[in-house]
């Protein structure tokens, strides 16, 4: 899990494993100082939550000095919990979700940072393994993955990430209407029905063309009997 803030800083991510028991060389050359977490499936949930905002509320206290914080945060269920809510409340955290299906346009790592970083990573894990002849495993991820935050997670793009989803400094007007309008590609048409096997299509005795005395309504194709 990868957190920015609006000064250019990021805090040290979390890590989560998938695994039933936590191992102690998970650790290891952890030179980025990330948080390591395991669960059954490899994602965060209610527990691992209320611990992750924790350690968010612990490592920017000091920079809020007292102020109130806001935390953007995606509709993921961990974020909705009554523990995760209950201390952001008695912490003086605001929490703001983004709307469903639109992270791809108001969350900033989405917009400047994952893409860099995804490449970057690539970039590491590639060289370790041709370097060392070995694979990356949960031993060794941190340090690999640690390379390639350290390189990405800079100032400059953490200002660029909160700048282009007009988040700091503000602008409403970064959002368009045409960017948050429905996606034709990916959206369902809707199709008139087949014609059936059987004449009878549909029943409508109100047919204008049942004046005609024809049994068939030539005009919307229904069996008139």
């Amino acid at each position: 899990m990868v957190n920015i803030c609006a000064d250019g800083e990021s805090i040290t991510p979390l890590a989560i494993y998938k695994g039933q028991a936590f191992a102690t060389n998970w650790h290891q050359d952890n030179e980025l100082k990330a948080s390591v977490a395991h669960s059954r499936k490899g994602w965060t949930d209610g527990v691992i939550g209320r611990l992750w905002i924790q350690d968010f509320d612990e490592k920017t206290q000091a920079k809020a000095n007292g102020r109130a914080r806001i935390l953007l945060v995606d509709g993921h269920n961990s974020h909705y919990t009554k523990d995760f809510l209950d201390y952001t409340r008695a912490h003086k955290i605001h929490v703001l979700y983004y709307p469903a299906h639109a992270t791809h346009i108001y969350q900033g790592l989405d917009v400047a940072i994952f893409g860099a970083l995804k490449n970057r990573w690539s970039e590491e894990q590639d060289q370790y393994e041709s370097l060392k002849c070995q694979k990356v495993v949960k031993a060794n991820f941190i340090m690999i993955y640690g390379r390639a935050h350290r390189a990405v997670l800079i100032p400059e793009n953490i200002h660029s990430a909160f700048e282009a989803m007009g988040v700091w400094p503000f602008n409403p007007h970064v959002v368009t209407a045409e960017m948050m309008a429905p996606s034709l590609g990916m959206s369902a048409q809707n199709q008139s029905p087949l014609p059936q096997a059987s004449p009878v299509r549909c029943v409508r005795p109100s047919c204008p063309d049942r004046a005609t005395g024809s049994d068939v309504c030539e005009g919307c194709n229904v069996f008139v009997p």
